[in-house]
């Protein structure tokens, strides 16, 4: 008699197990790779995994490029992230709920640049640097991490909530073309982007379009030079 009713406990929870990771996975926003360049790295539960184009990132990835690397997030929502070279950051949360988004990334060191789509109210879009935190509802920016944690938002866009991460500090809202910079020390310094800075992040922000176009235009002229070589003519 102890038998069947076993086989139906395990059963059951089996069931509950599969029901508690639906319910995740559905929670879940999808997140994925849309384009790569270099040396780039995810470590993921203690494990290396090699990028993909449309390889999901997953909560609690962290991402590393090298070297004249880069690498590229899209999220459900259309909101795009850029890595740029020699920086890392985590993935902390990518959740949806009731057709929500809730967005969390941790810029541990170098540079990473965002194109927000605009949000609706309950969503969240939110990046973290050792020293401050942004918060954004729609809007083009840029964190960056320096080698003593200093760190700042370079707004292009759009608007933004910043703060450093000292206590009791006060939250500002950032326009288009601002800098909000923050030390070790905790005290926040606001200011306008100068013309020569705005233009170098807006090539920053494109620079992976480029790349891609050009890595492009180099794979079909390849693909052409091979189908020559297998013609009659093979003068190629």
């Amino acid at each position: 008699m102890r038998k069947p009713r076993l086989i139906s406990t395990i059963l059951f929870l089996s069931f509950l197990t599969l029901i508690s990771q639906t319910l995740l996975f559905a929670e879940t926003q999808k997140s994925y790779i849309s384009y790569f360049k270099g040396s780039v790295s995810i470590y993921r539960k203690k494990t290396i995994v090699y990028p993909k184009i449309k390889m999901p990132i997953l909560p609690g990835d962290s991402i590393e490029t090298g070297k004249e690397s880069n690498c590229e997030i899209t999220y459900e929502n259309g909101t795009v992230s850029s890595l740029e070279p020699n920086s890392v950051i985590k993935i902390g949360e990518i959740k949806k709920k009731q057709g929500l988004f809730t967005t969390r990334i941790k810029a541990l060191f170098g540079s990473i640049i965002c194109k927000v789509q605009k949000l609706k109210k309950g969503e969240t879009f939110e990046v973290r640097t050792p020293t401050a935190v942004a918060t954004v509802r729609g809007t083009v920016f840029e964190a960056t991490v320096g080698k003593t944690q200093e760190s700042s938002f370079n707004l292009l866009s759009g608007q933004l909530y910043a703060k450093s991460l000292a206590q009791g500090a006060k939250t500002y809202l950032l326009k288009d073309k601002l800098k909000f910079a923050v030390g070790r020390e905790g005290i926040p310094d606001i200011r306008k982007l100068s013309e020569k800075e705005v233009k170098a992040l807006k090539g920053r922000a494109s620079a992976y379009i480029k790349n891609f176009i050009e890595e492009k235009k180099k794979e079909i002229k390849e693909d052409i030079q091979k189908k020559v070589k297998k013609g009659c003519l093979g003068f190629i």
